[in-house]
């Protein structure tokens, strides 16, 4: 049977984790502020770049809700800024870390912050992830058949993206997989983009865009 003393070890560890996750929100809230208001963009010119209500943004901003990481994605592409960069600085703000951690380890405990799991959590095993064991099947449908009525946080979402990239960067142009996969031709777009597609310039080859 663990000694008082543990117990009340353990009671602060869990508080300090709770503080952490509590302090994140506002931080992250606070730098998407920042950022838009470092771009030159109203909270409406934001939203809409970002296909997003402005209410939903402004939820973001006021750390009501977090956004959804294709979502966080979006916006940093409108931002201009690093995802990774982004997510580490706030991380660091909440609890400092020490230059001499090897950055892909500072960049995992920047993405467990965002998901609202603290490294100790994962460690302790406390907020663990299901397996089945199994790698998701291969999209063989058209997206728009495979995407219809799913979050945009869905797994299949990004599955889809990393799809439309490989065929994107292997020559076809957004209008081409619009029309193959039923999806309007921004949707095609946007998915592009969340999966870090170097888009074409108008007039390069394969068509447009």
């Amino acid at each position: 049977m663990p000694s008082h003393r543990e117990l009340w070890s353990q009671l602060n560890t869990d508080e300090e984790l709770a503080h952490d996750l509590v302090a994140y929100r506002p931080a992250l809230g606070e730098r998407l502020v920042a950022l838009r208001e470092a771009g030159g963009y109203s909270l409406k010119q934001a939203a809409k770049l970002a296909g997003v209500r402005p209410e939903t943004l402004k939820f973001y901003e006021e750390a009501v809700h977090r956004p959804s990481m294709p979502r966080l994605i979006r916006l940093m592409t409108l931002y201009d800024a690093d995802p990774m960069e982004f997510l580490a600085e706030i991380a660091s703000t909440v609890r400092p870390q020490s230059k001499s951690e090897p950055v892909f380890q500072r960049q995992v405990e920047a993405l467990l912050y965002f998901c609202g799991v603290t490294p100790e959590q994962m460690a302790d095993g406390k907020h663990q992830v299901h397996k089945t064991g199994r790698t998701p099947a291969p999209i063989t449908a058209p997206l728009g058949e495979v995407l219809k009525g799913r979050r945009d946080d869905h797994p299949a979402r990004v599955q889809g993206g990393l799809l439309l990239r490989r065929e994107y960067e292997a020559g076809a142009s957004i209008r081409a997989l619009s029309d193959k996969h039923r999806l309007a031709f921004g949707t095609i777009r946007a998915l592009l983009v969340e999966a870090n597609t170097q888009l074409r310039g108008p007039g390069r080859a394969h068509g447009t865009a």
